[in-house]
Order: structure tokens, then C-alpha cells, then sequence
């Protein structure tokens, strides 16, 4: 298996979650369109409007730039979380004990999707019900979401007997 690297990239474009959130704010567009164009203080519905606009246009936009990228080499374990990890956190394989790919309850186990965890548990994940586990010792433990379970599944047996 030398020089195979897995890469797999996750963002909510095209997903439920965006249609949904888009969903969301039309009707509460048209509504402050409405009141702006009954309203008698326009300077104050325009602020009001222009507060409403700005506060979704940064959700969508903070949505839309979430990413969740990982890579698998002969070496390392890597991932970061766009925007919020910008440089890629490392797991050589020499500290990792064991990485399996797992199904897992997002809200039961970690209260849902994204950064998540405590001292002994992180998750990182964007969408779904699948992962990477790595035990990491020293009662740390770390899990990838993946969108390529079956793809991953093979790669990590593979990577952990080498």
C-alpha cells in the first residue's frame, strides 16, 4: 500500500441543511419587506432590515464555508475543520493504538454534528452516522466523520497492519 493516500473533503453545499436554512429566512425576508413597506419610520425599518440581512447573510455564509477535510497517508492521520482549524492537526501512526470505522449516534453521543466533546473524546464531523475512531492514548480519543465509510474501511485495515 505505500504512497496510497485516502482524501475525502465534507461541506453542507447542496445539502439539506443549506435548503433549509434558505427556506428559513425567505419568509422572514418577505415579512421585513412587508413591515419596511408599511412602516412609517423608514430609516428605522431600514436599520432593523439591514441588521436582519446582514446576521443571515453571515450565517449562510458561515455555513456555505464550513469543510471538514481529511487525509490519510503512509504516516499520519490529518483533518482540519474550515474555518475554524485552519492548519491540519496531525496523528502520526506510531501514537495511534486503533482506528476503526464505526457507526455512531451524532446526537446521542455527542449532542450533534460539528466540533464536539470533552477531555477525553473529541468528534469532528459535518453530516451523517459514520466515522473514524482513533485511540490516541492517554484515554484520548478522536472521531472523523466520513461520508466514504466502505472506501475508508478497507484503507484502515490496510494502514494499520502495514
Amino acid at each position: 500500500m505505500a504512497n496510497r493516500i485516502f482524501k475525502e473533503s465534507q461541506t453542507y453545499i447542496g445539502t439539506w441543511v443549506m435548503y433549509f436554512i434558505i427556506l428559513a429566512e425567505v419568509p422572514i425576508l418577505i415579512l421585513l419587506i412587508v413591515l419596511y413597506a408599511t412602516s412609517e419610520d423608514k430609516q428605522e425599518m431600514a436599520i432593523a432590515l439591514g441588521v436582519v440581512l446582514g446576521t443571515m447573510a453571515l450565517i449562510l455564509s458561515l455555513i456555505l464555508n464550513l469543510k471538514l477535510e481529511t487525509r490519510i497517508d503512509d504516516d499520519n492521520i490529518s483533518f482540519r475543520y474550515l474555518p475554524f482549524i485552519r492548519t491540519w492537526r496531525q496523528y502520526p501512526k506510531a501514537i495511534i493504538a486503533s482506528a476503526e470505522v464505526i457507526k455512531y449516534s451524532p446526537i446521542s453521543d455527542y449532542g450533534g454534528w460539528g466540533i464536539k466533546g470533552n477531555k477525553t473524546t473529541k468528534a469532528y464531523s459535518v453530516l451523517g452516522d459514520e466515522g473514524i475512531l482513533l485511540d490516541v492514548g492517554e484515554k484520548k480519543k478522536i472521531l472523523i466523520g466520513t461520508m466514504k465509510s466502505k472506501e475508508l474501511t478497507g484503507f484502515i485495515e490496510n494502514w494499520m497492519e502495514e
